[in-house]
């Protein structure tokens, strides 16, 4: 079995590092005592009881600030509420209470001051959308909350009933102080108004009876009658002198018999002449004596009408003046008269009102009397009602199982609280010692030359000594898989004559753009190197696969694929890749089907950085590297001095010639 013995090579599977122990040690430990104090702590605290009791109370009326004065309101308000839960709480009757549960031996008498101690033991406070009150104790001791809560609602019942028949005791009372203060106002009221009203002779307080007011009353209705006589009387006399200074007819006339008459033999002899007119000729008319009579009769009888029709408009004319003036008069007595009677009126007027206003005063206060007598008797036939009302709902019982702490809520909650500090413990110290190196752990691996696959073997070294596998994982993430030595002389070994160049110039550390822009020009037989072209172009030590792939086509054109079928036509991507899955299954390598091109090149950089190969070099070889791979690489090399490529086996062992 030949072997190889050199400075660096493939890592070898190594147990457990110090780094994982370091960080286990350091979990268990923070885990272990996080859990421990915190489950100590849960534990140890002392578990708390609880009982309430729900209640309704009613107040008695008038009892709280800003609740209603009236009797019939019952319904208590939020701060009726509020003050009676002060008062369950307050200093009084927890210590009534206090007394009878020592009575009872419930409470010890203790140096500090129980009252106050069971104060803080106790809350009210009012259930949501409703009028009731929870009152609740709570306490280590689960024989004593209920036993309190029951005690201080009852204490709370009697010390309710008593103040609140005292409150009753006096509200009636004071409603009867105020009957008689009423009443005594009332008779001093009525008197004073009977004297006024004697003292005045006032028959009666309304304005229509007073005589001088009826009397002043008739003298203004007198008054407004005259006046509007007069107005009618001047509009009339001043009508017929218009009448007169027009000369027309006055409507009195037709009531004048004499004019009448007049006006009736006019019209009859008028009618007489007309007739004679259309019988005869004027001339006749002249001549006949007749005629001529009847029309002196017509001129008499017409100077005899204007006489009498202007003597009936100088009457007509003198009656209106004369009822004119007569009107004037009476309307100057009339004023003469009220202004007479005005001072007596006006007296009479203020008398009447101040007995009025007396009146009104006594009716006020027999309104107020009446509703005085009626609050009374709603008092005093109410007196329950007056009364606070207490209705216990649900009294307090003794508690089963303690209302907290939750252990095993709590108990979770730790347990998860000493894992999250575990892993921040192993965070913080591995923070601090993350530029820790580790030592390269070395390890003998022997290759026997028939896994080499490779003639000529047999005079090479007997041991190669290589690094081991990494200790911490890389910061981009889990690495690609690293082939150890003699998986890849197994890969080759397993390799077809054909399919052999292509897995080395992959292990060659070349991408597969490269391989397959490979020409016959780009390999220097005499130097024994292969130029890779491209942007990363690079010159390598020349792998023997690649050699002999030369030499089948020494002879072709210079432009002809170096990796070809052996039709001669150029390989593609796809068929790289199908060569390197079908070799891997061949070679029945551990995960087969995930081994990749990639996986090939990322072994021949490790094999280049385990050397301890310099990052500013190792470009020459692989081509330009990202600086995320640069720190994911960084953890495979070792802690001794850095090297060039000139100090560094720049080929795997398997393709050296």
């Amino acid at each position: 079995m030949a072997s190889l013995h050199h400075g660096a090579g493939f890592a070898a599977p190594a147990p457990r590092s110090l780094a994982m122990r370091r960080r286990l040690q350091v979990f268990v430990a923070v885990f272990g005592l996080g859990l421990l104090l915190g489950l100590g702590l849960d534990f140890m605290r002392s578990a708390v009881y609880t009982a309430s009791a729900k209640l309704q109370i009613i107040p008695a009326p008038g009892l709280v600030a800003g609740a209603a004065s009236s009797a019939a309101t019952l319904t208590p308000v939020a701060p009726a509420l509020q003050l009676e839960g002060e008062i369950l709480r307050s200093r009084a009757l927890v210590q009534q209470a206090v007394e009878q549960l020592s009575a009872q031996g419930l409470i010890k008498a203790g140096a500090d001051d129980p009252v106050l101690a069971v104060q803080q033991l106790l809350s009210v406070r009012p259930v949501a959308d409703s009028q009731l009150l929870q009152l609740q104790a709570q306490s280590p001791d689960a024989a004593l909350v209920a036993p309190l809560v029951n005690t201080l609602v009852e204490v709370y019942r009697r010390a309710q009933s008593e103040s609140g028949s005292l409150a009753s005791n006096e509200k009636l009372d004071a409603a009867r102080e105020e009957i008689r203060v009423i009443e005594a106002r009332l008779a001093d009221k009525r008197h004073a108004a009977e004297s006024y009203r004697q003292q005045n002779h006032i028959v009666s307080s309304e304005r229509d009876e007073s005589q001088a007011l009826a009397r002043l009353k008739g003298l203004n209705t007198s008054l407004q009658q005259a006046t509007d006589r007069q107005a009618v009387s001047e509009g009339k006399v001043q009508a017929l002198e218009q009448a007169v200074a027009r000369g027309a007819r006055l409507p009195q006339a037709r009531d004048n018999p004499t004019v009448a008459g007049l006006e009736a033999r006019l019209s009859q002899a008028r009618e007489d002449w007309r007739g004679m007119e259309r019988q005869y000729t004027p001339q006749y008319l002249d001549m006949d004596p007749g005629a001529r009579a009847l029309k002196a009769r017509i001129a008499n009888l017409e100077q005899q009408l204007d006489a009498e029709r202007s003597k009936s408009q100088q009457m007509a004319l003198a009656e209106a003046r004369e009822e004119l003036a007569s009107a004037k008069s009476t309307v100057q007595r009339l004023q003469q008269q009220l202004s007479g009677d005005r001072q007596e009126v006006q007296s009479a007027s203020q008398q009447l009102g101040a007995y009025q206003v007396m009146q009104a005063e006594v009716h006020g206060l027999e309104q107020l009397l009446q509703t005085a007598r009626q609050k009374l008797l709603a008092l005093e036939s109410s007196e329950r009602a007056r009364r606070p009302q207490l209705l216990v709902l649900e009294p307090a019982v003794t508690p089963a199982a303690p209302s907290s702490p939750a252990y095993w809520r709590d108990a979770g909650l730790v347990l998860a609280g000493a894992l999250l500090l575990g892993f921040l413990a192993v965070w913080f110290v591995e923070f601090f010692n993350r530029s820790e190196a580790a030592a390269p752990v070395t390890t003998t691996v022997v290759i026997p030359p028939a896994m080499m696959g490779l003639p000529g073997q047999a005079g090479m070294p007997p041991q190669a000594v290589l690094p081991a596998a990494p200790e911490r994982a890389l910061l981009a993430g889990a690495p690609p898989r690293e082939l150890q030595a003699g998986e890849v002389g197994q890969l080759l070994a397993a390799a077809t004559p054909e399919h052999k160049p292509v897995l080395a110039a992959l292990l060659c550390g070349l991408t597969v753009d490269e391989l397959l822009a490979l020409q016959l020009q780009h390999v220097d037989a005499k130097r024994g190197q292969l130029q890779v072209p491209g942007a990363d172009a690079r010159r390598l030590p020349l792998a023997a696969p690649l050699r002999a792939a030369w030499a089948l086509n020494a002879g072709g054109a210079a432009e002809l694929p170096l990796l070809q079928h052996a039709s001669g036509r150029a390989l593609q991507a796809d068929e790289v890749h199908m060569i390197v899955a079908a070799t891997a299954h061949d070679a029945q390598l551990d995960g087969a089907d995930a081994l990749t091109a990639e996986m090939l090149r990322h072994s021949y950089i490790a094999f280049l950085v385990r050397q301890g190969l310099r990052f500013s070099e190792l470009g020459q070889l692989v081509g330009r590297l990202s600086s995320e791979a640069l720190n994911a690489l960084a953890p495979l090399a070792p802690a001794s001095e850095r090297r060039g490529i000139e100090d560094i086996e720049a080929l795997l062992p398997p393709l050296r010639d």
